[in-house]
C-alpha cells in the first residue's frame, strides 16, 4: 500500500472515530432527556395520586351514590378509580382491577373514539356519546357516555365519566321502531279511515284511506277543524256530546252522516277513543271511520222490499183464501148435482155409468182435498203466533189416541220426547202428517211405526221409523217437492211432505231420510231448543 492510500485511510478512521463520539454524546444527552422526562412523569403520578387522595373524601360520596358507572381515567386510558357499577357494567372482579378503557372500544368504533377523546381534551367536556364496547366477560354492550376532564391547577391531569348501559334500551327501541313501521304501514293502507284530532277538534293526523274517504288531500286537512271542513247533517247534538264523552275519558262508536269534497252524503261508522299524554291528560281523540254508505243504501232497500213483501204476502194470503173458496164452491155444487143426477135416475143408468159417477165423485173429493193443502201449505209461514214451550211428548201421545190407526199397526214412543220452543198447532200438523203417511204405506201383515228423540248441542233430532214399502234412494230429493207424490191414490196429493219440511224451516231445522224398498222408512228431523 502506498503512503498516499495510507493517509487516505487514517483520515477516514479519525472521521469515523469523530462521528461515534458525537453519536454517543447525542445518546447520552437523549438519555438525560428522558431520565428527566422520566421525572416528570413520575411527579406527575404522584402530584395525581396526592390530588386523587385529596378528592378522595369528596367523591366517595359521590361514588356511594351515583347508580350508573363512574369512571375516573388518566389522559391515556388507564383506569384509576371506578364504582361498584362500573365494575358490574364493564365485567371486573372488584373495583381495584387495573385495565386501559381504550382496549374495551370495539373495533369498529377506534376512529370514532379517537376523534372524540380529541374533541374532549379541546372542549373539555363531551356529552350524550354513544358506543359499543366489548366487556371483560366478551359482551357487547352499547353505552352512553358523558364524559369532562379534570384540571389541576388548569392543566388537564384525568378524565372522568358517567357510563349508562342503554343495550336493551336500543333493543327496544328498535323493536319499537320496527313495530311503529309495520303499523304505519297497515293503517296507511288499511280500508279504514284513521283521523287524529286535539281538543280543539283540529286535526294532526290522517291516514290515507280517510283522505280518500273524505275526498280531502293531507295538506288540506291538517290543522282545519274537522267539524267545519266536513260539514255533519243534521247531527251536530250527537258531535257535541260525543267531544264530551271523549274528555270524560270515555270510548263509544256512532254513527254520522257527513258531506265529502264533492258534496256527496255519506254515512260514517266512527269508533272513537280519548287520546293521552304522559301525564295521563286527555289531549284529543282517535277515531276510526268505515265508510258504510253502500249498507245503509241496501238497508233502505231491504226496508223498502221487506215493506212491500209483507204487503204482498198478505194480499197472496188473502187471495189464497178467496181462490181457495171461489174453487171449493163451484166443486160442491157439482158434487150436489152429480148426487142429485143419481138420485133421479136410480135404476136407470147401466153400471158402467154408475162407476163414472163414483170416479167424478172420487175426483171430486180429491181436488177439495187439494185445494185445502194448497191453502195450508200457502198459509204456513203467515202467522203471527209467537213460539211457546211445547211438549212434544204430550203433543204426541194425545196425536196417537185420536188417529186413525189399523189392528196390524203399532204406534210407539220409545222414549221420552223434549219440550221444544214452537208453534204448537204447526208441530201438531209435522207429527200427524209423518205418522199419518208411515201408517198409511205400511204393507206388512204387522208394521210399526217407532219413535225416539235425542240431544244435540243446539237442537233436538227426532226421528219416525217404520217397516212399511219403503222410497228408492232416486227419490229421496224429490219427495220434499210440492206436488211431487210417489202414490197416485186419491188421499196424496203430494203437498202433505212440503208442508212438513216447511214447518220444520220455520222451526230452524232440517229434515232428512233413511229408507229402503220393502224394508221401511225413517225420517229425521232437528227442531232448535
Amino acid at each position: 500500500m502506498s503512503q498516499k492510500e495510507l493517509d487516505i485511510l487514517r483520515r477516514a478512521l479519525a472521521r469515523e472515530k469523530a462521528a461515534r463520539k458525537q453519536a454517543e454524546k447525542i445518546l447520552e444527552d437523549k438519555a438525560a432527556e428522558l431520565y428527566e422526562a422520566k421525572q416528570k412523569l413520575e411527579k406527575s403520578y404522584i402530584e395525581l395520586e396526592d390530588l386523587l387522595s385529596r378528592k378522595d373524601s369528596q367523591l366517595q360520596g359521590v361514588f356511594e351514590n351515583i347508580v350508573d358507572a363512574y369512571v375516573i381515567m388518566d389522559l391515556f386510558g388507564n383506569i384509576l378509580k371506578m364504582n361498584n357499577a362500573s365494575v358490574k357494567l364493564l365485567g371486573f372482579s372488584d373495583a381495584k382491577e387495573s385495565f386501559n378503557l381504550l382496549e374495551m372500544v370495539h373495533p369498529k368504533e377506534a376512529d370514532r373514539v379517537t376523534e372524540s377523546f380529541k374533541l374532549l381534551l379541546e372542549q373539555g367536556a363531551i356529552t350524550d356519546f354513544e358506543l359499543y364496547i366489548i366487556t371483560r366477560r366478551n359482551e357487547e354492550k352499547l353505552v352512553h357516555i358523558n364524559a369532562s376532564i379534570i384540571y389541576d391547577k388548569g392543566i388537564a391531569v384525568a378524565a372522568q365519566g358517567i357510563v349508562r348501559d342503554i343495550t336493551l334500551d336500543n333493543i327496544y327501541q328498535k323493536r319499537l321502531e320496527a313495530e311503529r313501521a309495520k303499523y304505519s304501514q297497515i293503517i296507511a293502507n288499511m280500508n279504514l279511515g284513521l283521523m287524529e284530532v286535539d281538543n280543539k277538534d283540529s286535526i294532526l293526523m290522517v291516514n290515507q284511506s280517510f283522505s280518500e274517504m273524505s275526498g280531502f288531500s293531507e295538506e288540506e286537512l291538517i290543522g282545519k277543524r274537522a267539524n267545519r271542513i266536513l260539514p255533519i247533517e243534521g247531527q251536530g247534538d250527537t258531535i257535541r256530546f260525543e267531544h264530551l264523552r271523549r274528555r270524560n275519558g270515555e270510548s263509544s262508536s256512532y254513527e254520522l252522516k257527513i258531506k265529502n269534497k264533492l258534496g256527496q252524503l255519506k254515512h260514517w261508522l266512527i269508533s272513537a277513543a280519548p287520546n293521552y299524554n304522559l301525564d295521563g291528560e286527555v289531549v284529543g281523540s282517535i277515531g276510526i271511520h268505515l265508510d258504510i254508505t253502500d249498507l245503509k243504501n241496501l238497508e233502505i232497500q231491504k226496508g223498502n222490499l221487506l215493506s212491500k213483501l209483507a204487503k204482498s204476502n198478505d194480499e197472496l194470503q188473502e187471495y189464497a183464501h178467496i181462490v181457495s173458496h171461489d174453487l171449493k164452491s163451484p166443486l160442491r155444487s157439482i158434487n150436489a148435482l152429480v148426487n142429485w143426477i143419481q138420485e133421479d135416475n136410480k135404476g136407470k143408468f147401466d153400471e158402467a155409468s154408475m162407476q163414472n159417477f163414483s170416479l167424478i165423485e172420487m175426483t171430486l173429493e180429491k181436488m177439495d182435498q187439494l185445494i185445502s193443502d194448497v191453502l195450508n201449505y200457502s198459509s204456513i209461514g203467515f202467522s203471527d203466533k209467537e213460539k211457546h214451550p211445547v211438549d212434544l211428548n204430550d203433543l204426541v201421545h194425545d196425536l196417537i189416541g185420536i188417529l186413525y190407526i189399523p189392528d196390524h199397526v203399532t204406534v210407539e214412543v220409545e222414549n221420552t220426547l223434549p219440550e221444544v220452543n214452537g208453534d204448537k198447532t204447526k208441530l201438531h200438523q209435522l207429527f200427524q202428517n209423518l205418522i199419518s203417511n208411515a201408517i198409511k204405506f205400511i204393507d206388512k201383515e204387522k208394521g210399526y211405526v217407532k219413535i225416539s228423540a235425542e240431544e244435540l248441542p243446539t237442537h233436538y233430532k227426532v226421528s219416525i221409523r217404520d217397516n212399511g214399502m219403503g222410497i228408492d234412494k232416486k227419490f229421496h230429493d224429490k219427495i220434499f217437492k210440492i206436488f211431487h207424490s210417489l202414490n197416485k191414490s186419491k188421499e196424496s196429493t203430494g203437498i202433505g211432505l212440503s208442508i212438513v219440511k216447511k214447518i220444520i224451516d220455520l222451526h230452524d231445522g232440517e229434515i232428512w231420510l233413511e229408507s229402503e224398498p220393502e224394508i221401511g222408512t225413517t225420517f229425521f228431523f232437528t227442531l232448535k231448543k
